[in-house]
């Protein structure tokens, strides 16, 4: 039987409600700071926050004193550290989304929703979609900040230095200007990336409270995030 829509996205906040507190409250706190710091400079409010489809393989290097490993992409890479404004708003995000590699190997795509806010010189917009059903099912969230040039590396830096407190980052090359990825209890896997005046979140979670995701899958997420920025761009 399908699981309903409402349903999924429900049993995914209840999950990110049990995270224990003391580890939420210290993972908020630590990014609060960098956050307040990185929108003053752009102007905006706090945003709610390869390998490729064909299963290319990756190579991981040892993990550096700061904590960060670095995962080299056998593609070619997105765009690159572009300067400008190539980037502009988008009233359907979920439309720019390609989830047919993630649905290939968790199930078939319901619902979904988007999402969008202004603020000063900065558009928020997301795209939540549920993917597949229990037990092995998804909830996929995008979120894509748009703003002034160069806000996308202010606000990556920003929430990376903020992210690194709390838990290892691993560096992806090969998506946009420059990327990582993280894994945790509350949200699950997510791809950080930025180009030019964009700022970019995939994520993955397990709709199971407390599943583990398909080995396989991370890298079809980065996939997501290089596909939808290429699909962003102008």
């Amino acid at each position: 039987m399908s699981l309903p829509p409402l349903s999924a996205l429900n049993q995914y906040r209840d999950r990110r409600k049990a995270y224990p507190f003391f580890a939420r409250h210290r993972a908020v706190a630590a990014k609060a700071v960098i956050v307040a710091v990185v929108l003053a400079a752009t102007g905006c409010t706090k945003h709610s926050g390869v390998q490729d489809a064909s299963g290319t393989t990756t190579a991981t290097t040892a993990s550096d004193t700061a904590g960060t490993t670095r995962t080299a992409e056998a593609t070619t890479p997105t765009a690159g550290a572009s300067t400008g404004a190539p980037y502009r708003p988008v009233d359907a995000l979920c439309s720019k989304v390609a989830l047919e590699p993630i649905s290939e190997i968790v199930g078939s795509v319901g619902n979904q929703q988007d999402d969008s806010r202004a603020a000063g010189s900065t558009v928020s917009t997301a795209c939540t979609a549920t993917v597949g059903r229990l037990p092995d099912g998804i909830v996929l969230t995008v979120r894509a900040d748009i703003g002034a040039p160069g806000s996308g590396r202010l606000m990556y830096e920003g929430l990376r230095q903020a992210q690194q407190s709390t838990g290892p980052v691993a560096d992806v090359i090969g998506v946009g200007a420059a990327a990582y990825t993280y894994t945790d209890q509350a949200s699950g896997f997510t791809v950080a990336t930025y180009d030019a005046n964009l700022y970019l979140t995939v994520t993955a979670a397990p709709l199971r409270p407390g599943a583990t995701l398909r080995g396989d899958l991370p890298a079809r997420v980065r996939a997501a995030a290089a596909s939808t920025l290429a699909a962003l761009r102008t």
